[in-house]
């Protein structure tokens, strides 16, 4: 496994692309809507206020933590290629780059519906939307293809050696590859936005409805908790030291996979943050709601 090809993704909530950006409250109430749609039970999340900077919190501005593309809106999932760029879906359909050598925001294409997440890897992006489509873009020349139709509603992509792994409105994980058929490898895992991968092979969820962080075994379907919290968890990604990092509310966790202990990172405040997107360097990527509309670095994040 050491030797495949993984992606580091994250997933944010359905928003939509720098022109058509919606407010603070409009962006809840979509929220609400499209959980109300996969869950009965009609339940809702709320993004808090920025809270007040304490020792040890990441201020946003701050050397730790700086606007990098203003323009850039509010992306419904980053992933950055580990190679100088950082790419960029949104609930319109729309994939941008930007390039963070120059700053520069461009489009790769258009129209690939509601988006809700984005992988990278070898040169391609890997594209979830909530009609149950995955798609697979040439980052080159913005020419698509379809590698899966008529699934459930997708969130969570990353990519692993040849085969693309989503998680769906339904709880499960399903493993695509390429030129095969679709399979259900995982199932019971809840409501995550987001799919990691370790260097063993083990797929990490963060489940928004019942607070498990999840390690799940894709040969056996074997699921066990990692860890459990009182509100939802979003940002599931492994870090280049090899813990498995994500976000409650405002504050960043990590936890080992090995030992289950968990600890505090760090507060990001100053940005109404949902959720990040963590990079092989250990820096991590976020769009704000309201105000702090724009992608954002923040240094070191593993690090801390």
């Amino acid at each position: 496994m050491d030797s495949m090809l993984r992606s580091r993704t994250a997933t944010r909530l359905p928003l939509d692309r720098p022109a058509r950006s919606l407010t603070r409250r409009g962006r809840a109430l979509g929220v609400a809507l499209a959980l109300g749609a996969l869950l009965v039970s009609g339940a809702t999340m709320t993004l808090a206020a920025p809270a007040v900077a304490a020792a040890g919190d990441v201020k946003c501005p701050s050397t730790d933590c700086a606007l990098i593309a203003p323009a850039a809106g509010s992306p419904v999932a980053i992933a950055p290629d580990n190679a100088g760029a950082v790419y960029l879906a949104y609930s319109g359909g729309d994939l941008l780059k930007l390039d963070l050598a120059t700053g520069a925001l461009t489009t790769v294409t258009t129209g690939l519906g509601n988006l809700r997440g984005v992988a990278v890897a070898d040169g391609n992006a890997y594209i979830t939307a909530f009609d149950g489509t995955l798609q697979q873009v040439t980052l080159a020349t913005g020419s698509r293809r379809t590698l899966a139709a008529g699934l459930p509603s997708l969130f969570g992509v990353t990519r692993v050696g040849t085969t693309t792994y989503v998680t769906d409105g339904n709880g499960e994980i399903v493993a695509v590859p390429d030129g095969g058929t679709p399979r259900v490898v995982a199932t019971g895992l809840g409501f995550s936005y987001g799919i990691a991968f370790d260097k063993a092979g083990l797929a990490y969820t963060a489940d928004m409805m019942t607070g498990r962080i999840l390690q799940t075994n894709v040969a056996t379907g074997t699921a066990r908790v990692l860890a459990s919290q009182t509100y939802e968890p979003t940002s599931i990604s492994v870090g280049p030291d090899g813990l498995v990092y994500f976000m409650v509310a405002n504050e960043v966790k990590r936890v080992n996979p090995t030992t289950g202990v968990q600890a505090h990172v760090t507060n990001i405040v100053g940005v109404n943050s949902f959720s990040f997107s963590l990079a092989a360097s250990g820096d991590a990527y976020t769009t704000g709601s309201g105000g702090g509309d724009g992608l954002w670095r923040i240094n070191g994040l593993t690090s801390r």
